[in-house]
């Protein structure tokens, strides 16, 4: 390490911050930065949140604060008011100069909306005394311990002796990630991402969206590793690779990039955009920190790496930045990190949410924490850990241990928080996907659901647990492990399992709802219908190339033979055009065939899908789902038409005898979402629509019930 002159550690040593917080002017709603702060970025600007809006007549275009460095002296600078005008932003023309104290002072009257006069505003706060973020961290092993595989790996209990599936027959480049499936008994709808690198080494990768059956509808080889490949909720994108967050569009165009401003350099770990357009990302923010005042035999010259987080409005400026040196201890960190080493990482943070009331979920691994920080004033509303955990507020119910070193903090729909929890530091080791009820004001946390998987002991790194519309769980299992990627129902069954190799762990793994809007097809799905066995039925389809390039349809695929593409690829779509093409079914065999046709844009390194459910039967009455009882006489439930559907289907339904009838339709977990006929008809023939505003995408029941007839069948929303 870069030595240093004897007289700058003693300024190091003198100059060290209160890690503790530091409240801003009380006030004033929020401030960054902290007033009395340290290890601040020259780079940084000044943010000032006042209650009420301020009149924007009386900022004007005039200076209105002082900004003053005690080496670099007077600052001009820009002022924008932003957040409905209540947040005040100040962006020097030059940046400070290391270790020198800034000083704040508001130097005439600013007036709020309401007419009152704003309160007076003198702070000041300290630069670092060397930055050591001028430059991106390049080695990875040495600041992202996270992501080298410890001698506890060699203590992994491995098992492979289970039966695997390859998951496709198909031609991808030679250095694709073989996926293999282990399990698919009816999982959620949708598609799975996620981006496997190869370790060690860190070499390009791919960015893989596949369907249940692990055929990849989308991928793209990279130039560097890449992570956290995921759809933000704003519907874009996002993946990052080199420093920087890309945003695509549906097309998979980027549309845009993301980094953190201020001096800092991004972090890989998360991304979050809002609906309104802001970006939420962190940091690891090295500074030198003289331990041997922290922690005896400390050394006085460490490296502590800090974290920072940063809230960019839909125009990229910090309208909000936290920074952990101004409200956690170094000596804060779990056990097992050690506060006498050259390179000491205690915060790890590796996850942020936005909570249903607007504040701020985060998960710092080497705290084994989760903290809510409120989003208005940045001070600590609570702190959650286990029992390693030091500043742990809640009593754990029916989960004595809690968790450790977890990764993916998230508020669900029904209020409860899920996370990864990967648990180095229970006795014994392993992993799990956790689900805890919080009491917030009585602080109390009680485990709801524990996601296990009997393959593995632990996930030593990395790793996500996020909760599925239908309510199953679905888990990346982060470093090298198998299952790589699961999905359990909610009673704890498997209904996905893929696997990767070893040496290929995978950050984080996601499904979500997608299709791609560079091309689109008409019908978005095929219904066959009926048809008698030894006959057969075409259809066409439309494909519509929504861009302005020309695009090419050069290859398909499909798992049941009964259904073959007749026409021949490749296929030429111009800009903005349009061409047919007819699919066949032809039944081999009694039953119902249920498949989907990816239609493809294969080129060197990418591949665009459309993917296309095929539907037909060759039962007249085309039963999904028989209850066992036999048919009566005159009663029917027909199939419902169309099949898929989205938003409105249509069920013909017949009785034969006058008296109450029930038509109803239920979810996957046996709920009722929908009464479509609850009253006494006469024997008749029937028909009624059913709309599925407000409901996801996925399999649903319709029930059929009469004194003497029950039936039961099933359909399916695409939407």
């Amino acid at each position: 390490m870069k030595k240093f002159s004897a007289a700058f550690l003693i300024a190091v040593i003198l100059l060290q911050p209160n890690f503790s917080q530091q409240p801003t002017d009380s006030i004033y709603q929020y401030i960054s930065p902290v007033p009395g702060s340290a290890l601040n970025q020259p780079e940084t600007n000044i943010i000032i949140r006042y209650e009420t809006a301020y009149d924007l007549n009386s900022i004007g275009d005039d200076q209105i604060l002082e900004v003053k460095g005690s080496k670099s002296g007077f600052h001009s600078g820009k002022i924008k008011t932003v957040e409905n005008d209540k947040t005040i932003l100040f962006k020097p023309d030059f940046h400070f100069t290391e270790g020198e104290t800034v000083t704040v002072k508001l130097i005439r009257p600013i007036i709020t909306v309401d007419g009152n006069l704003l309160p007076e505003l003198n702070f000041n706060f300290r630069i670092t005394e060397k930055n050591l973020n001028k430059s991106r961290f390049k080695d990875l092993k040495k600041y992202l311990p996270e992501y080298i595989y410890s001698e506890l790996r060699s203590d992994i209990e491995r098992h492979n002796n289970f039966s695997s599936v390859i998951a496709i027959n198909d031609s991808l480049p030679e250095d694709f990630p073989p996926i293999s499936v282990n399990v698919n008994e009816n999982p959620a709808p949708g598609m799975i991402f996620f981006s496997p690198f190869i370790y060690p080494g860190f070499h390009a990768t791919y960015l893989i969206i596949a369907d249940n059956y692990g055929t990849p509808v989308f991928y793209r080889k990279m130039n560097s590793t890449n992570f956290d490949f995921k759809k933000q909720p704003t519907g874009v994108l996002s993946y990052y690779e080199g420093g920087l967050f890309y945003v695509m569009d549906n097309s998979y165009n980027i549309i845009d990039s993301l980094h953190m401003q201020n001096g800092y350099s991004t972090d890989l770990h998360e991304l979050v955009i809002h609906d309104n357009g802001h970006a939420l990302m962190m940091c690891y923010d090295a500074q030198l920190v003289a331990m041997d005042t922290v922690v005896t035999g400390g050394d006085p010259n460490a490296t502590v790496i800090g974290l920072v987080i940063q809230e960019l409005d839909e125009n990229k400026n910090v309208v909000f930045q936290w920074r952990s040196w101004d409200h956690f201890q170094i000596t804060d960190a779990t056990y097992d990190i050690d506060l006498t080493a050259s390179v000491i990482d205690y915060v790890h943070g590796n996850a942020i949410e936005v909570d249903h009331d607007g504040n701020l979920l985060i998960s710092s691994r080497h705290l084994d924490e989760i903290t809510k920080i409120s989003r208005q004033t940045g001070n600590i509303i609570w702190r959650l850990g286990g029992e390693h955990c030091k500043n742990n507020q809640f009593t754990f119910i029916n989960d004595p241990i809690g968790f450790s070193h977890q990764h993916d903090i998230r508020r669900i729909s029904n209020g409860n928080i899920t996370l990864f929890d990967n648990g180095n530091l229970h006795d014994p080791l392993f992993s799990r996907g956790v689900e805890y009820q919080l009491d917030e004001i009585n602080k109390y946390a009680q485990l709801i659901s524990d996601y296990r998987n009997n393959l593995i002991t632990m996930s030593w790194a990395m790793g996500s647990s996020r909760r599925l519309e239908n309510h199953n769980t679905f888990l990346g299992w982060g470093t090298g492990v198998d299952p790589a990627i699961s999905e359990s129902k909610i009673d704890g069954s498997l209904v996905l399992s893929f696997s990767l190799p070893d040496s290929m762990p995978n950050y984080r793994a996601f499904k979500f709802p997608w299709k791609t809007n560079l091309f689109t097809v008409n019908p978005e799905s095929v219904y066959f219908g009926y048809v008698p066995l030894g006959d057969s039925l075409e259809k066409q389809l439309e494909i519509i190339n929504n861009s302005n390039q020309l695009i090419q349809i050069n290859d398909s695929y499909n798992r049941l033979s009964p259904y073959r593409l007749k026409t021949v690829l490749p296929i030429s779509i111009p800009p903005l055009g349009s061409e047919i093409i007819t699919i066949k079914f032809k039944p081999e065999s009694e039953g119902d065939y249920f498949d989907d046709l990816h239609l493809r844009w294969n080129k060197e390194n990418e591949r665009i899908a459309q993917v296309i459910p095929l539907i037909g039967s060759t039962d007249p009455n085309f039963t999904f789902v028989d209850d066992g009882e036999s048919e009566v006489r005159d009663y029917y439930l027909s199939q419902n038409y169309p099949n898929p559907f989205n938003p409105k289907t249509n069920i013909r339904f017949r009785i034969a005898n006058f008296g109450f009838v029930s038509l109803k339709v239920y979810d996957l977990l046996g709920r009722e979402v929908a009464t479509l006929v609850n009253e006494e008809k006469p024997a008749s023939s029937y028909e009624v629509e059913f709309t599925a505003t407000g409901l996801s995408s996925g399999i649903y029941f319709y029930r059929l019930s009469t004194g003497s007839y029950t039936k039961s069948r099933k359909m399916l929303l695409l939407k």
